[in-house]
């Protein structure tokens, strides 16, 4: 069988599959009073904050309330921020931003950073390297 026919088929059998149960149903929000209610949806962003000022921080999340931002997922692509030295962690000025997005009334989802690994790491030991495992046809 060539790739492109397995990939083909592959698909096909995806959607069959997929719609064939019928519709989709989201998860209710009854009883979840900090939900959007029905036909709303969060409005949020993608915020990386580990090159704003505090400044710039505290005027972005002012802008975020005032854009009606009930979500931001932060996080990702920080692990250098996380831990800029092996085995050295700091983590007090996410917090803090943590904080006042929750006074704010913006709730946060912590990505958990996994890459780009942080420079330290490719000096501590130069062979490392986080890749993607290829699978071999």
């Amino acid at each position: 069988m060539t790739s492109s026919f397995r990939e083909l088929t592959l698909a096909c059998a995806l959607a069959i599959s997929v719609l064939s149960h019928g519709p989709a149903h989201a998860q209710s929000a009854e009883g979840r009073t900090d939900w959007p209610g029905p036909g709303q949806l969060f409005v949020g962003t993608c915020y990386q904050p580990v090159d704003r000022s505090p400044e710039q921080i505290t005027r972005d999340i002012a802008l975020m309330k005032r854009a009606g931002f009930k979500v931001v997922r932060m996080g990702d692509l920080s692990w250098d921020y996380f831990e800029p030295a092996e085995g050295r962690f700091e983590l007090e000025t996410f917090d803090g931003i943590m904080d006042e997005m929750h006074a704010a009334g913006i709730k946060v989802i912590l990505d958990i950073p996994g890459q780009p690994a942080p420079t330290w790491l490719h000096h501590e030991y130069p062979g490392t390297d986080i890749v993607t495992q290829l699978l071999e046809e």
